[in-house]
């Protein structure tokens, strides 16, 4: 394979220029958008000046290097997933550990090709990105596609939902964004199946257009977030708006709902009756059951349960710093009904017992501080 400088220089370009974006991107966002959004872009970055690497002639110079970030790339299909939940507004979302078995057995070529020396190395290399569907060859091939069909999978998969959500999110989309989100997504469609057939067929020139295209859809991102840097934050809306339309919650402002809960449990105390229950408090909020339990879910990834047990104990934490009464007469005034189910809980939720705690509260605010923002109405 004879060295490309123009390959190189168009992939390493866009390559380099993601890596930029993104170490300026962590310097600009809070929290948890900053690491998304930063994984997305750095991770576009990586696999460009890889491809540049693999494109450009490079790998014959150095191809031990070839399948080393390989593994890592399976890692894109899981995130977008991941990613997805998070715009949906689902902070508290955690990935199945499935998702990650693919990403166990992407390990496992390595052993193979580790030991094998620089000739055998570049001859594997050629015999994959030429089509070669001979054993080992193609073990390699279905390897190296691993991440794209991965991504094509998980794409489709939201986008196929029963629930119709990813469509209707577009819809409600401004038009203009609605425009460059369709563009954009035929786009990528295109790239990787472009990519895909290059690498099934043998067809060099088709996952090179792929990476190309890769390389000027990450800059038309960077200039259409430039020219509309709201874009994403009306996407996130569109989303939760979609995933809100599409429940049990048609006809209800959830905004209004959480707002109403949020009073009836703070202000009204309605967490320390004993027996309160889900039927209870819906109808106080002229709610059926089922909506309640949607919304509390939705917006606080909890049940109606677990959401009041964290009212009870963060108010009884304030008692037990700021009262002398005694722990049981704590249990019954924040609705427990047994001093056994208010230690469980209490312990499962602070990490530490309710006398424990009243010795030293200063120890457990990180405690209080998350058990606090777990409840805290997002509007």
């Amino acid at each position: 394979m004879e060295l490309s400088i123009f390959d190189f220089s168009i992939l390493g370009f866009g390559g380099f220029f993601c890596l930029v974006w993104a170490t300026g991107l962590s310097l600009q966002l809070p929290g948890n958008t900053k690491l998304i959004v930063i994984y997305f872009i750095g991770m576009s970055g990586l696999r460009l000046v890889w491809e540049a690497y693999t494109h450009s002639g490079l790998v014959t110079q150095f191809p031990k290097l070839y399948a080393i970030p390989v593994p890592f790339l399976y890692v894109i299909g899981p995130s977008i997933l991941f990613y997805y939940e998070k715009l949906r507004g689902r902070d508290g979302f955690t990935m199945n550990p499935i998702h990650f078995i693919p990403i166990t057995f992407a390990m496992l070529p390595l052993l193979y090709w580790i030991p094998l020396e620089k000739e055998e190395s570049i001859l594997l290399i050629h015999s994959v990105t030429n089509g070669d569907w001979t054993f080992p060859y193609s073990i390699f091939t279905v390897w190296i596609l691993g991440p794209k069909l991965s991504i094509l999978f998980y794409s489709l998969s939201i986008a196929l939902r029963k629930s119709g959500e990813g469509v209707l999110a577009l819809q409600l989309l401004p038009e203009n964004i609605r425009r460059f989100s369709l563009v954009l997504l035929f786009y990528i469609f295109c790239m990787i199946l472009l990519d895909i057939l290059g690498y099934v067929f043998g067809i060099r020139t088709f996952y090179r257009y792929s990476a190309w295209s890769h390389s000027i859809a990450a800059i038309l991102v960077y200039l259409y977030s430039r020219y509309n840097p709201l874009a994403m934050l009306e996407i996130s809306n569109a989303i939760q708006s979609a995933r809100y339309t599409k429940s049990k919650l048609v006809g209800i402002n959830p905004k209004e709902a959480i707002q109403n809960l949020h009073q009836l449990i703070t202000k009204e105390s309605y967490y320390a009756e004993e027996d309160l229950r889900l039927p209870t408090m819906a109808n106080v909020m002229n709610m059926s059951p089922h909506q309640l339990s949607e919304l509390i879910n939705v917006h606080f990834q909890m049940s109606f349960n677990q959401y009041i047990n964290h009212h009870r104990i963060l108010t009884a934490c304030a008692m037990l710093e700021e009262s002398k009464n005694n722990i049981l007469s704590i249990n019954y005034s924040v609705g427990f009904n047994s001093k056994s189910a208010f230690n469980r809980v209490f312990r499962e939720l602070m990490g530490t017992s309710p006398r424990e705690y009243r010795k030293n509260p200063k120890t457990f605010l990180k405690e209080k501080s998350i058990l606090l923002q777990k409840i805290e109405p997002k509007l």
